[in-house]
């Protein structure tokens, strides 16, 4: 998906060569994930691209339930 006129794009690239796509504007929030496997590496195994768009409770709940698992693995490695 190409940046949709008005929107505005952040990318985060995963360590396993992966990509999360986040498209924003005032009215609405794409949330993309792909999973990219070029041809000549494994053509048996596919490529994916899916999109949702989220609403702001579901935005929260989102980021409510990352920030709570990145603050549980931070804990445990301070120990």
């Amino acid at each position: 998906m190409s940046t949709p006129k008005g929107m505005r794009t952040k990318a985060l690239k995963l360590q396993g060569g992966d990509q999360v796509m986040v498209y924003s504007n005032h009215d609405a929030v794409f949330l993309q994930l792909r999973h990219e496997v070029p041809t000549e590496e494994d053509i048996l195994t596919p490529s994916a691209k899916v999109a949702v768009a989220l609403t702001t409770s579901e935005m929260l709940e989102l980021a409510s339930e990352l920030l709570t698992i990145a603050n549980g693995r931070l804990n445990q490695q301070k120990l």
